[in-house]
């Protein structure tokens, strides 16, 4: 199935990685990186929306089991200058139920980096009270990076390597700073360099415009991995290894309200979870734009890793989000 999406030019490439209960079933890659390069299983892929989970919520939750900071701490503690999002908190940010639209440039008007980020994000109005209202937003995980620096007085890609990456001893493998050499390419259309082809850098341009000046990173976007990696740590939360049974059961569970959302991850009756149709009810995960997707499923015990650059060919999203529905229920299928 993925060799006839690449034969149809829905992605040039992809590796997979299937495991359960730390056997791997499936680990194998496919195509190209490029369209002449050939894809490896430590080819380093832009992971986009999955830094996420990887990073932005998996780096507050150890803030979380620290005791540093609350889910129910008010952002008004961080963003004196924000008064429409002063009856939001952590909690709201990392369920999508803040209230905030789902996307701007913030790097037009305002321009690069962090501050500027907070800046346009803090003159935005609401779409609804927040958690009341789940509209998903990559601007709610701008602000929690925003939020890390203030508590840790350090940057995400730093906590995150130190405290999530490096206790699953998977620094090299799940990386803010990738070597170039390794790493499958985008196009991206957004943000400084749009047009470009962007190997190692990361292809969302909000991200791209926070990361400029070097002194921030975004938490929406800009982590790079392997599929092996990825996939170790969807095992990680959903047989531990990580995180307290406390903090892992709200990563597996229905956090958010009205409902679709863990403390990391889509789950149902969300949409946009991508575990197909035939994976069970209690599945959870994450995609990326670039076209990348990670399933974590309690009731099998498996974890589905799939990286592709599908945004690297002209108009494969069409081709590639209904063939990513048809290889999860095939994978399920097999199991």
């Amino acid at each position: 199935m993925l060799l006839r999406g690449i034969e149809q030019r829905a992605m040039p490439g992809a590796v997979v990685c299937v495991r359960r209960r730390g056997e791997t079933l499936w680990h194998e890659a496919l195509g190209t990186r490029e369209g002449t390069t050939a894809t490896a299983s430590a080819t380093l892929y832009d992971l986009a929306s999955l830094t996420k989970p990887l990073a932005m919520a998996s780096s507050m939750s150890v803030l979380l089991e620290r005791g540093d900071v609350a889910l129910n701490t008010p952002l008004a503690s961080f963003l004196p200058k924000a008064p429409h999002l002063k009856e939001a908190t952590v909690r709201h940010l990392l369920t999508h139920t803040s209230g905030l639209p789902a996307w701007i440039a913030c790097y037009k008007g305002e321009g690069s980096g962090m501050e500027a980020a907070v800046r346009a994000i803090a003159n935005l109005e609401l779409r609804g009270a927040p958690g009341t209202h789940y509209e998903y937003s990559c601007l709610n995980y701008i602000l929690l990076s925003h939020i890390l620096e203030i508590l840790t007085n350090t940057t995400l890609d730093q906590f995150a390597a130190e405290h999530v990456f490096a206790p699953l001893g998977l620094t090299d493998t799940l990386t803010f700073h990738p070597e170039h050499s390794r790493c499958a390419p985008t196009i991206s259309q957004e943000g400084p360099g749009s047009g470009e082809t962007l190997a190692g850098i990361v292809h969302d341009g909000n991200a791209r415009a926070i990361g400029s000046e070097g002194s921030s990173v975004a938490g929406n976007a800009g982590l790079f991995g392997t599929a092996e990696a990825v996939a170790r740590f969807g095992e990680a939360i959903l047989h531990g290894g990580l995180f307290g049974s406390p903090t892992r059961q709200r990563w597996l569970t229905p956090q958010s309200m009205p409902p679709g959302h863990t403390l990391a991850f889509f789950c149902q009756p969300n949409g946009l979870t991508p575990s197909g149709e035939l994976l069970s009810d209690q599945a959870v995960g994450h995609s990326g734009f670039t076209g990348t997707a990670l399933v974590l499923d309690p009731e099998t015990g498996c974890v589905i890793s799939l990286l592709t650059n599908a945004v690297y060919l002209d108009n494969s999203k069409a081709e590639f989000l209904p063939l990513r529905r048809r290889f999860m229920n095939a994978v399920a299928g097999d199991l």
